[in-house]
Parts: C-alpha cells; sequence; structure tokens
C-alpha cells in the first residue's frame, strides 16, 4: 500500500534457478537421437531435466510440443511448476505426465474416437478382479488353490501377474503355452481371456494395457507420422520405474524419429513389484545411436551421510549403475542408528529429537521427514501420535488408502449404520455419536445414559440403550438438552437414510443424504477456507469416495451398501486420483519411501527398520507369484531379488538426507518379536541401544504440569511458587483466533480435584452388574479397569483378541458335530485374511498354531464323553452382596453335563495357561459356578443345580489332545468368591478406583499417567 493508501501490485519474486555443474550443462544440449543420462542421488537428475527442457524452450519449442515423461503423478506435479517457474509465465497445455497418462492421451487424440476408453485404478481392478472370481465360481481352478481363490490375497496376486503378463507382452494363449504342466498358471492363462473380453466390453483398461494399446497404435505409419508432426523430443525421468511395455513404447517414440533423453539410476528402482524392470534402462542404452553420460557432482548428500550411503550401495546390483558422487560439502553431517525398547518408545524419542531439532538446532519443521516403509500400517498411527504429542505433520492424501482418510470412515461409519439400524453394535454406536455425524463425546454419552436410565429405560453397563434411540429417535422426544438433541437428530438422518435402501437406492444417492443431512460439511468448508490442511484433504478423500459410488450405481439397498463399505476398506493401495494435494510446507513430512523418491530434507528420519517390516519379505512364494513370469518360461521366484529390491528402497529412503540421518528401530520382545533389520547395520554406524523413554516432553502441556507442580510445592521458595502461579494465569488468558483459551489446562477450573462433582454419589435402586471378566479385572487394578470399560479409552485390540475370536466362533460350529475339521481348517483359511499381523512370519506361524489348536479341539470333541447342553450360553443371576442387589451375568463358551452335573467348559487360546493356584481362583470359573447354582443355567437343565467341577480348555497347548485344567467346586457358604464379590462391591459403591501396582502394568495402557508407577507422569 503506497502513501495514498491505494493498492499496489508488485512483480513476483524471480524463481532461484540453480546454476547446472558441467556434467549437467553437457546433459541438458538438444541433440537428435537417444541419450541415456545416469546418477546417484543428489545429482541433479531432475533438475538437469528441467533445465533441458529450458534449453529446448528457448531453440522455439513449446511446452504444448515436448513430451516430459515421470514416474508418477505427483513427481509430474512438481517437475511442471518447477518448468514454469524457470519458464516465468502461464502455460495451458503443459504435456508433462506419466507413460500411462501419455498412453491415455494418444489413444484419445489419435486413436478410435468412437471407442470411449475409462482408465481402471488398481483398486478398482482388485475388487474387479475379485467380482469376477466370485462370479466364474471355484470351479474354474485347481483343487489347490480352491480354498484362496475367493480371498482378497489371491485377487491381488492375480492382478500382478496379469499385469506382469502385459509388462512381458504376454497375451493370454502366450501365458497357457508357457504354463503346460502347471495348471495354477493355466487357469491364470484361461481368466485372463475372460478379464480381457470383459474390459473390452466396458471400455476400462488398466494400466499396462493402456500401454499396449499405445503401442499396437504406433504401429501405424499414419500416427507415426502425426507423432513426429506434433511433438519435438521426448523427455524421461525416473526412467528405471519403467517396466518392459513403457520401455519398449519409448523405444518405438525413438524409432519414429522422436529424440528421447532419459534419466535414471537403477539402483533406485522401487517399482519392482509394479513390473519395474532391471533391463528398462540397458534397453534404452541399446538402443540404435545411443549416448551415455554420467553425473558425478553431488549437491545433496554431506559427507557422512555419504558414507552411509557408499556403505549401503555396496550391496546393490552393479548393473548399469551411475559412477559414484563427490559428497556436497559442509559440516552438521551425522548418521545414528538406535534401537528402542519397542514401537511406543521408539515413537516418543522420534517426538523428541523433532521437536529438539527446531526449538534448539533452528531447523524449520519443514526441513525434517519421517520416512517408513509402509503408509497404511506405519504412518497412519505415526501421524495421529506425532499429532497428539504437539507436532506438527503434513501427509499426502494419496499416501493413504481411501479406507482409512477419517472423512471416508465417518461416512460409511454412517451407511454401515443405516444398512443395519436394527442390529447396531455397541463400537459402531460409540463411533457414530463420537464422530462428526454427531460429535457427542463419551461425557455427553454418559450424561444422556444416566438421563435414560432415571426413567428406567434400560441396563447401565451396555450402549444398546444409545442404539436403540439411534434405530427409534421418537424415544428422545421427551428429553430435553443438547445431547438428546443431538442422537434424535442422527437417528433421524439415519432412519431417512435406511428408508432410502429399503427402497433400492443407489448406493451414492444415500450417501449423499447422509453428507447433507448434517452441519458437517459446513464446518470443513470453514476449516479449509480458513487454510486447515486436514479439512482439505478430507474434501478431498470425500470427492474421491462419491466419485468411486458414482462409478459402481449397479450397488444399491441393504446389500449393495454393505458390499460398498467392504470393497472400499478393502482398498489397500492408495489411488491415484485428486487427492495429491500439494505439500504447504507447514510440518513434518511423513512419507514412504516409495514418495519420498522426489525430495530431500536436512534431516530425515528412516524409522521402524525390522525384519519382516523392511525387508518386508513374507509374500513371496505363495500362490501366485509375478516373478515366475518370463517372456519365454516360467521362472521359480528369488528371495534374494525380494531382498534386493528392499534394499534399494531403504537407499533411497536414507538418500533423501542432507545434513543428518537418523535410522531406528524397536528391540525384539515377546510383544513385538521381530528382530532390528540387517539394514541397520550397512551405513555402516555401530547401532545404539537407547533404554527407556525421553525426559520430560518440550510441550505446552509438560510446561503447564512443571508450573502446576511447583506452584502446589510447599518445598518450593514463595517467589517460585508465585512465579510459576503467574505464568500459569498468564497461560489461562491467552485466546485462539475463535476468543476459546488456547490452553484449558492453565485454567484452575479445570483441575483435577479443584473441579466439583456434576452429580452426587453414584446411587441406583437398580442392581450391579458384573460379570467374570469385569470382577477380574476391577480387583485386578480399579483404575485400569474405569479408564477401559467406563472411560472406553483402552487400546484398539491386537490381532491375538481376533485369533481368539474366530476360534472361538469355529469351535462354537463345530460343537455339535456338524462341521469336520477339514471344513473348520477351511474356515480358518477363509477369515485368516481378515487378520492383520505386524509381520508376514508372525501371520505364519500363528496360523500353524492354530490349525494345531483346532485339531486338538476337533479331536477332543469327537472323544469327550460328557453330554453338550449348549454352546455360547448367555446367562444372568441375581444376587445379593452386601445388602447390596448384584446381577451376575456372562456367557459361558460350552455347557455339559457330567455324571448329573453342570459342568463349564470356557475355551482358551492364550499362550501362557495359568497356574495350578491361579486356576483354582480363577474368577470367570467361579463365577459361572455361582450362577449353576443359582439356577442362571434352569431352560436347559431343569432342576439341576449341583455343579462339577469346571475347567479351562487350553487349545493352544496339549499334545493330541488340549490340556485341560480344573476348578474344584466352590464350598457350600462364603468362599473366596465370596470375598471378591465383597471387594467389587465396596469399590464400585465407593466410587473411587486406586492404582494398583502388578504384572498388569507390563501391558497397561494408562500407564504414563499412573500414579502407582509413574507418580511424576501425569500430564
Amino acid at each position: 500500500m503506497n502513501d495514498t493508501g491505494a493498492w499496489r501490485l508488485l512483480p513476483a519474486v524471480p524463481p532461484e534457478i540453480p546454476v547446472p555443474d558441467a556434467g549437467q550443462a553437457v546433459a541438458a544440449v538438444p541433440r537428435r537421437g537417444v541419450r541415456v543420462v545416469l546418477g546417484g542421488p543428489g545429482t541433479g537428475k531432475t533438475t538437469t531435466l528441467a533445465a533441458a527442457a529450458a534449453r529446448r524452450l528457448e531453440e522455439g519449442s513449446t511446452l504444448e510440443r515436448l513430451v516430459i515423461l515421470t514416474a508418477s503423478r505427483q513427481a509430474a506435479q512438481e517437475l511442471r511448476r518447477d518448468i514454469i517457474r524457470r519458464r516465468g509465465g502461464a502455460e495451458v497445455g503443459a504435456r508433462v505426465t506419466t507413460v500411462h497418462g501419455f498412453a491415455l492421451g494418444l489413444l484419445r487424440e489419435l486413436g478410435d474416437p468412437a471407442q470411449d476408453l475409462r482408465l481402471l485404478r488398481a483398486p478398482e481392478q482388485e475388487q474387479r478382479l475379485r467380482d469376477l472370481l466370485e462370479g466364474e465360481g471355484e470351479q474354474s481352478w485347481p483343487e489347490e488353490v480352491r480354498a484362496a481363490a475367493r480371498t482378497r490375497a489371491f485377487a491381488r496376486q492375480l492382478r500382478e501377474v496379469l499385469a506382469r503378463a502385459r509388462q512381458l507382452g504376454l497375451d493370454p494363449e502366450h501365458v497357457i503355452e508357457l504354463a503346460l504342466g502347471d495348471p495354477v498358471f493355466e487357469a491364470v492363462g484361461r481368466f485372463f481371456e475372460t478379464y480381457l473380453t470383459i474390459a473390452d466390453f466396458d471400455g476400462a483398461l488398466d494400466y499396462t494395457e493402456l500401454v499396449h494399446r499405445a503401442r499396437l497404435l504406433l504401429a501405424d505409419t499414419t500416427v507415426a507420422e502425426a507423432c513426429r508432426s506434433r511433438f519435438d523430443a521426448v523427455l524421461v525421468d525416473d526412467a528405471q520405474e519403467l517396466d518392459q511395455v513403457a520401455a519398449n513404447l519409448l523405444g518405438d517414440l525413438a524409432r519414429i524419429g522422436l529424440p528421447l533423453l532419459v534419466f535414471g539410476d537403477p539402483q533406485q528402482r522401487l517399482g519392482s513389484f509394479r513390473g519395474a524392470s532391471a533391463s528398462s534402462i540397458t534397453l534404452l542404452r541399446r538402443l540404435p545411436g545411443a549416448e551415455t553420460l554420467g553425473l558425478v557432482t553431488g549437491h545433496r548428500n554431506r559427507p557422512a551421510v555419504a558414507k552411509a550411503l557408499a556403505g549401503i550401495r555396496e550391496r546393490l546390483d552393479a548393473g548399469d549403475a551411475p559412477p559414484a558422487a563427490a559428497p556436497t560439502p559442509g559440516g552438521g553431517s551425522l548418521v545414528t542408528v538406535s534401537i528402542y525398547d519397542d514401537s511406543a518408545a521408539e515413537t516418543a524419542h522420534l517426538a523428541a529429537a523433532l521437536r529438539e531439532a527446531v526449538l534448539v538446532d533452528g531447523c524449520a519443521w519443514h526441513e525434517l521427514a519421517v520416512i517408513a516403509r509402509s503408509g497404511r500400517s506405519q504412518l497412519t498411527p505415526l501421524a495421529r501420535e506425532l499429532t497428539a504429542r504437539g507436532i506438527p505433520v503434513e501427509v499426502a492424501g494419496d499416501e493413504l488408502a481411501l479406507g482409512s482418510q477419517c472423512a471416508v470412515e465417518t461416512l460409511l461409519a454412517g451407511l454401515t449404520g443405516a444398512a443395519n439400524l436394527e442390529h447396531l453394535g455397541n463400537e459402531a454406536v460409540t463411533r457414530l455419536l463420537a464422530g462428526p455425524l454427531c460429535e457427542l463425546d463419551a461425557v455427553g454419552q454418559r450424561a444422556l445414559i444416566r438421563s435414560l436410565l432415571a426413567t428406567g429405560a434400560g441396563d447401565p453397563d451396555s450402549r444398546d440403550l444409545l442404539g436403540k434411540c439411534l434405530g427409534r429417535p421418537e424415544l428422545l422426544k421427551a428429553f430435553p438438552g443438547p445431547e438428546a438433541e443431538r442422537v434424535r437428530a442422527l437417528g433421524l438422518l439415519l432412519v431417512r437414510a435406511a428408508g432410502k435402501l429399503t427402497r433400492g437406492a443407489p448406493v451414492a444417492e444415500v450417501l449423499w443424504t447422509i453428507w447433507n443431512g448434517t452441519g458437517w460439511p459446513d464446518r470443513l468448508r470453514e476449516a479449509a477456507l480458513a487454510g486447515s490442511r486436514g479439512a482439505n484433504q478430507d474434501l478431498d478423500a470425500v470427492v474421491e469416495l462419491f466419485e468411486l459410488a458414482g462409478r459402481r450405481q449397479e450397488l444399491a439397498g441393504h446389500h449393495g451398501a454393505d458390499a460398498f463399505c467392504s470393497a472400499v476398506m478393502r482398498e489397500e493401495i492408495p489411488a491415484d486420483t485428486g487427492r495429491e494435494l500439494s505439500i504447504q510446507g507447514r510440518g513434518v513430512r511423513l512419507l514412504t519411501a516409495h514418495r519420498s523418491r522426489t525430495g530431500s530434507w536436512r534431516r530425515v528420519y528412516v524409522i521402524g527398520v525390522s525384519e519382516g517390516t523392511w525387508p518386508q519379505t513374507g509374500w513371496r512364494g505363495l500362490l501366485l507369484d509375478p516373478d515366475r513370469l518370463a517372456p519365454d518360461h516360467l521362472d521359480a521366484a528369488s528371495t534374494a531379488g525380494q531382498i534386493a529390491s528392499e534394499r534399494r528402497s531403504f537407499y533411497v529412503a536414507c538418500s533423501r538426507a542432507s545434513e543428518q540421518l537418523h535410522i531406528s528401530a524397536p528391540a525384539a520382545s515377546e510383544a513385538e518379536p521381530a528382530e532390528p533389520s540387517r539394514f541397520c547395520r550397512e551405513p555402516g554406524v555401530a547401532p545404539v541401544r537407547v533404554a527407556g523413554l525421553p525426559g520430560q516432553r518440550q510441550t505446552a502441556a509438560s510446561l503447564i504440569a512443571e508450573l502446576r507442580r511447583v506452584a502446589a510445592d510447599p518445598a518450593e521458595s514463595p517467589a517460585m511458587r508465585r512465579a510459576a502461579a503467574l505464568r500459569l494465569a498468564h497461560l489461562a488468558d491467552i485466546t485462539d483466533q475463535q476468543c476459546r483459551p488456547a490452553f484449558r489446562e492453565a485454567r484452575p477450573e479445570n483441575w483435577w480435584g479443584v473441579k466439583q462433582p456434576s452429580s452426587p454419589d453414584w446411587r441406583t435402586s437398580r442392581p450391579l452388574v458384573i460379570t467374570g471378566s469385569t470382577l477380574q479385572a476391577l480387583l485386578t487394578c480399579p483404575r485400569q479397569w474405569f479408564l477401559s470399560r467406563r472411560g472406553g479409552a483402552d487400546r484398539p485390540r491386537g490381532p491375538q483378541a481376533g485369533v481368539g475370536d474366530v476360534i472361538h466362533r469355529l469351535a462354537q460350529r463345530a460343537a455339535w458335530g456338524t462341521m469336520g475339521l477339514a471344513e473348520m481348517l477351511q474356515g480358518l483359511d477363509e477369515v485368516w485374511p481378515r487378520l492383520r499381523f505386524e509381520a508376514r512370519w508372525m501371520e505364519t506361524a500363528e496360523k500353524e498354531q492354530m490349525r494345531r489348536a483346532l485339531t486338538r479341539f476337533h479331536t477332543w470333541n469327537e472323544t469327550n464323553p460328557d453330554e453338550l447342553l449348549g454352546v455360547e450360553v448367555n446367562f444372568e443371576a441375581p444376587i445379593v452382596v452386601k445388602d447390596v442387589p448384584v446381577l451376575l451375568r456372562g456367557t459361558v463358551d460350552r455347557l455339559e453335563l457330567r455324571d448329573g452335573k453342570l459342568s463349564v467348559v470356557d475355551l482358551k487360546t492364550g499362550r501362557r495357561p495359568p497356574t495350578r493356584a491361579e486356576v483354582a481362583e480363577h474368577t470367570q470359573l467361579g463365577v459361572y459356578q455361582l450362577a449353576a447354582r443359582l439356577g442362571a443355567f434352569e431352560a436347559l437343565a431343569p432342576g439341576i443345580r449341583e455343579v462339577a467341577e469346571p475347567s479351562l480348555l487350553q487349545l493352544r497347548h496339549g499334545g493330541a489332545l488340549p490340556e485341560r485344567q480344573f476348578q474344584p467346586v466352590l464350598p457350600e457358604g462364603p468362599s473366596w468368591l465370596t470375598e471378591k464379590l465383597e471387594q467389587a462391591v465396596e469399590i464400585l459403591q465407593r466410587g473411587t478406583f486406586e492404582a494398583r501396582e502388578g504384572p498388569q502394568c507390563a501391558w497397561c495402557a494408562f500407564g504414563s499417567s499412573c500414579p502407582a508407577i509413574n507418580p511424576g507422569g501425569m500430564e
């Protein structure tokens, strides 16, 4: 603004264009024919390509006449921006794309105009394959793979095999010919033919077929002439990521006379799983008249980092390798390898290191990057944990699978709720109420439950009551208050959506009803306009979800909604669509090794480098391995080849660091048995074992906690206490942009012990509900029980819990002899892919254990002489404990009759059976005994209340039969169980849930704030 008060536009600051070194300048000079430029990390290959494009433009070409190809859409966007910045003006027809994008453009511009082509995304292709597999039936596959033909893993492997066949230029008949004698691959060839026929019918092409058809089109001399007249040159970055069919396409372009400039580094090849071929650059170098140049000046890695990379590079394939580059001069270079106690400790130390880099060493957040092997299993929880610790992070939207995006999870939860409104589980109800569609937190939910219970409406120990209100929102009409109104509004919305599903409305229409039925979209829009990156990412994900629903118009009604939700949640491949939301440089970059290839940062933290994770080798050697396909034969897959591929991705991740490289892994433990990876020693730096957690967090919460401690500590001087109190008062007065308290923890009214209870001591005329598991957990540690059971703050169940559920379900179905062992094992195979394990070897070992467990159960079930009365039998038994009405409630796995007495059998799949002393006072078995004596099983055993010794059936342990542990029968009158029930009732009545130290502390989710084991850890 000038002195007159008027605004005046200033010219844009010209971009800083790097000056090319001698090797780059030579490589950028335009020439006819083929030039292949090889260079290691940080030698400026992409910069040189941009300079080469600029030279072409200076000589009179335009961006519309240059074909610039990269390995990904994200890389294409970044390169397009770089070239346009150098150009200094707008370009409408800039043709910077991927090989597949170029091939699609050729087909649309020069192919048959009557053919409507649509590109099939990888997740959509995998789902289509699953649909075809289900439609064909299992009989079209050999017997040895029929049980697997309907699984997600089989569809994924099949997609990779079909892609590899096209990359090698193989048609279905060629695959069948190569597979003679191999019935599985012969079936693949027949399926391949069916797949291509259906794809032709609806005009949907996968990536490999797209390039294949572009090559066929170029064989037409008229099309070749049109290409020569339209294009001046073809420039290719990251050529090591080309598969054979793409490399052949480039060779075709060179043979019709287009100049070809190619940049690459075979040692940075990451796309082997997508078919990136080690021979692609070799093929281009052997084109007639091809010239090869090398870039030898490093512009990124300082000496320590360069030395570490050299150690890794020694173990990489040297074929077509670029010359070694000189390190970039400069100080402050450092490489470390750290081994932490577990993954939680690794994350805690990572957060501390990131904060120290900014607060102590002067780095900016955007100069730091954290690189992991996997996006879904590692980056998603890591982003949430770092954000919770106050670390600003940035994750590209397409780095994560669509189904893992928070906004998509919310909409799918609403759609699932509408499709199953009469059968909502507790977890689904909690997720719906706490999510953006309702925004009713746990406190609000409990308040509403109390209001409902005051009228005698339901059971205090369950979420069934709120689920009933969602299905019948009219129940809340008489209840005032915002909590009831929110739940009623959500219930009305779900009922409206459920009505549309009942009338057969398409999924896309019902999704729109749910999306448009609350104020959530407006809140997202306001946040996005205010600059919220998370809101922008949520909106991008929602747009893609609607695009996907719009393409699946055949999915309608309740079953269609369930199928759509299942399909989205099964998508593990990040879809390459519009969710690439440009990174704004406001936080620490979290990304996978594959995504990191286009960037560099001052400090890079490579995490989770454990065997089974990095390298990840477990998926090889399965039913369908794409590496078996070769141009003229079927071969066996090589484990060494997979290790080499994983090492290249590790090399690329490490090479992104300019000043400091920090590599870390969790130590092996019972919970995380994977050892630190062999890669940890390859940089030539001795790993350092780091015990425990980092010191005090450098966060606002930590500062406030320390100020509160000092202000309340009588041992501190009055001046120090006054200074702490003044600083707390200052923080309490600070507000954010919406005039809300920025530091609620600093305001005394929010402090524990100061804030007054919202209601008097809890009293109710209804009985206390106690189950066997409740009793054990409550007495072991009341605080842990309260936070997990009442507070709902327990961590998600691990895979072991899911394994137990599966075994119980199969045992329940087989109990009456209607399911044989073969059917049980087949059922295990069908459901097993839905379970998630940290490493493939863990999954394989656990599955073998469970197969043995089912075999033991089958043998025991066939030979068990006791009469079976029921399985999964629910029970309730009223009793009075210390003048307090109590309702014993639970479910027994098996109820049997032994010698005229009731016998309870509890199936167990745990790794450690209890000792004899522990079995003698096992609370669950004790509760079952007492319930049986009180007549809880009168419906199944009229008049029988005498009990036999209950038992634990340890399916994981034993020989031919499972190990069986019996509990002595409870004596008549008071017993150890009576004492435990009295203790539990006293705790529940008192309402004080103290912490108790014990073995359970080792896996407690609340240890960081526990006064029993960590008195100073409450923040």
